[in-house]
């Protein structure tokens, strides 16, 4: 079994950092970039609440916490698991 290391992140919105794990082996000077989970939800929301709007949902993208009746919306699935995902694994790009 291979070692786990450590890397830094930083998000390029509001600068928060975490540590993910990784295979390689990372200095404690190296970091990449992604968004925290707050910061994705800022930046995507907007533009897939509109295409849930065009698909006859509701634009409700972000706002839930463990619930959602709108089993016919593409976003559903992600939606929940993005409110559920601990803050320490935040999305990257």
């Amino acid at each position: 079994m291979k070692n786990k290391h450590k890397l830094k992140v930083r998000c390029m919105k509001c600068g928060k950092e975490w540590k993910k794990e990784t295979e390689k082996d990372w200095s404690p000077d190296d970091f990449t970039s992604s968004l925290c989970n707050p910061c994705f939800r800022e930046v995507v929301a907007p533009t897939i609440r509109r295409k849930q709007l065009k698909e006859g949902n509701f634009d409700c993208f972000g706002r839930t916490t463990d619930y959602c009746d709108q089993l016919e919306c593409k976003y559903r699935t992600f939606c929940l698991r993005l409110s559920e995902k601990p803050e320490r694994d935040s999305v990257s790009v």
